[in-house]
């Protein structure tokens, strides 16, 4: 078959699948596996990994995004971003000393955000950019 046919098939199943009641979806589920409760273990373990997976991308976009939020401050020596993140520095006290500030990598103001909130942080850096 051609893949036009393949999409419109599967199509047709998905929505099948979203607006069939839920018993006839354990009867057809149940004539293909012999073990539903081993079956209901691995698509529960298999949920969890796809959330998880999907929420570690998620914050790694995040923390890319203050990186270079950060980066930028720095290379353009932009006063109220470097002042928050002096701040921040203040607050990690392996860093609270550090003279050094032009000469922060990628790795340091990852340290430097790690143990906070990125969303207050996210929320600081947006409350910066509308001024």
């Amino acid at each position: 078959m051609n893949k036009t046919v393949n999409k419109k098939i599967e199509d047709a199943l998905l929505d099948f699948y979203l607006e069939a009641d839920k018993n006839i979806i354990e009867e057809i589920i149940q004539e293909d596996i012999d073990d539903m409760e081993e079956y209901r273990k691995k698509r529960n373990k298999l949920l969890f990994m796809v959330k998880a997976k999907a929420k570690k991308q998620a914050n790694d976009a995040l923390i890319e995004k203050v990186l270079n939020y950060f980066e930028d401050a720095i290379q353009k020596n932009t006063a109220k971003p470097i002042a928050y993140l002096k701040q921040l520095m203040s607050e990690n006290q392996s860093f609270a000393l550090y003279h050094n500030f032009e000469k922060l990598s990628k790795e340091d103001i990852l340290a430097i955000i790690k143990d906070k909130n990125l969303i207050d942080i996210i929320e600081q850096i947006e409350k910066h950019e509308a001024e």
